[in-house]
């Protein structure tokens, strides 16, 4: 029988996967060829925002579903998920800071930094990566 909680964290899993993949294609890029690039640019941050609203998303269905408050704000959600045993504390410390860039995106547009932006491809589609891992091992369990 088939989970309706398990389906929907894997539809949102699978956006997740596919900007995932959208960004990893952006990475070959050189920072000249970024910088230039409006459209690079433009692409790089939208994939970065949504990265990271689609995992905070995932992050606040399996906590609603473990029984815990909801977090106040995005950089807490990936605590929280630590404290459920979803992945350990030292990966939360790694990738709950991607929510800072995601805020700047979205709030503080006119501040942003194309090096710091461009330089966060890298850590991002690692950190990413384990993070879609431990879903997957969490669903896998639960």
């Amino acid at each position: 029988m088939n989970n309706p909680f398990t389906e929907i964290v894997r539809e949102k899993l699978a956006a997740l996967q596919s900007y995932y993949r959208e960004l990893a294609e952006l990475q070959s890029i050189s920072y000249e060829d970024y910088s230039g690039n409006h459209l690079y640019r433009r692409t790089t941050e939208r994939l970065l925002q949504l990265i990271v609203e689609a995992a905070t998303d995932i992050n606040n269905m399996v906590l609603k579903k473990a029984g815990e408050e909801t977090p106040a704000d995005y950089y807490s959600s990936f605590i929280k998920m630590a404290e459920a045993k979803v992945f350990p504390l030292e990966f939360a410390l790694v990738i709950a800071p991607s929510t800072g860039m995601r805020n700047i995106i979205v709030h503080e547009y006119q501040k942003i930094d194309n090096r710091i932006v461009y330089d966060s491809i890298k850590s991002t589609l690692e950190y990413y990566l384990k993070y879609m891992e431990y879903l997957e091992d969490y669903l896998e369990t639960h």
